[in-house]
């Protein structure tokens, strides 16, 4: 057990967020599995408050990696999966909390017979009665069919070495949001004749009992990732994979990743930006709406010019 798993935490700026997370966590008695936090050359403002923490479990092994430069968010997750050394690997959210039995939960699986390639946990109540196994990854991301639930790394445990194979066209994919899910699906893809047994499970554990608690209401991270789903077409070309992926990715606007939302986050970035800064944003936005949103591109392709439009003349009123 001691060396399938590691918790990495990327962490930029957040300090005090952080320090938070940090107490939930190691108050977790995760005494089998070494936690590293990755900090994206942050300042070193209410560090003092993370160490503190990890000073008071010392008998828990918890360490801050410093990288020299500013990698970018996707960027800061691949460092991570780099620096793994164990079988397993949890991206954890600096702002995300496990949930009290963590331990129990996840040894019950690491501590089985099967070979994992990919596990996806839940952070709600699942409607499932069962967990579902399948052969590929493709299988479940077709299942699942929706790609926000699989993007969260926090619910995730990836294997290591399939992450690494893939890692060439992960380091490619930053700009789509969806680097990790990216390189798991190639990396896949280039191991699968290799006579491994791999299994992809979707879970109906739930492990994190509280996500993005220091989440911003006012951030515009939904506009980012509306601008990078569509990409994801470049890296699943073959007809299979590709039909797969974009009905997953429409199934996460469905539920999580709202075009409707996204309209209200133009208006705020209109109303902050003005006009002309929003619409040149908004057009590649919208030239990528039918991949990301199917059918109902059809209405926001004028609908979110007369958003920022009305935005930009109440903010000329005001």
């Amino acid at each position: 057990m001691q060396n399938k798993l590691s918790i990495f935490i990327p962490t930029y700026n957040r300090w005090g967020v952080l320090a938070k997370t940090l107490e939930k966590t190691l108050s977790k008695k995760l005494k089998k599995f070494p936690i590293f936090i990755i900090d994206n050359d942050s300042n070193s403002f209410e560090k003092d408050k993370v160490v503190e923490v990890i000073n008071k479990y010392p008998q828990i092994f918890c360490t801050i990696i410093k990288n020299e430069m500013n990698l970018g968010g996707d960027g800061n997750l691949l460092r991570c999966i780099e620096l793994c050394q164990s079988t397993y690997i949890l991206l954890l959210g600096d702002d995300d909390f496990l949930s009290d039995d963590y331990a129990t939960k996840i040894s019950n699986y690491l501590d089985s017979e099967n070979v994992w390639g990919f596990i996806s946990f839940t952070d709600r109540i699942c409607d499932r009665c069962a967990d579902l196994a399948f052969d590929s990854p493709y299988e479940l991301v077709k299942f699942s069919n929706d790609w926000s639930e699989l993007l969260f790394t926090s619910t995730s445990v990836f294997n290591k070495d399939i992450l690494k194979s893939g890692m060439w066209e992960a380091q490619r994919a930053q700009f789509t949001c969806s680097s990790h899910l990216v390189g798991m699906l190639k990396g896949w893809e280039k191991l699968k004749g290799n006579g491994k047994n791999w299994q992809f499970l979707l879970s109906t554990q739930q492990l994190i009992v509280s996500s993005g608690h220091a989440r911003e209401e006012s951030s515009f991270e939904l506009i980012n990732v509306f601008a990078g789903l569509p990409l994801l077409e470049y890296f699943f070309q073959e007809k299979k994979s590709h039909s797969i992926v974009r009905s997953a990715v429409r199934g996460g606007t469905r539920r999580v990743f709202k075009p409707r939302v996204l309209a209200k986050v133009f208006f705020r970035y209109t109303l902050k930006f003005g006009l002309l800064t929003s619409w040149r944003l908004m057009l590649p936005i919208r030239r990528g709406l039918s991949y990301s949103i199917g059918n109902r591109a059809f209405f926001y392709w004028w609908y979110l010019p007369l958003v920022i439009f009305f935005a930009a003349l109440v903010r000329a009123v005001h």
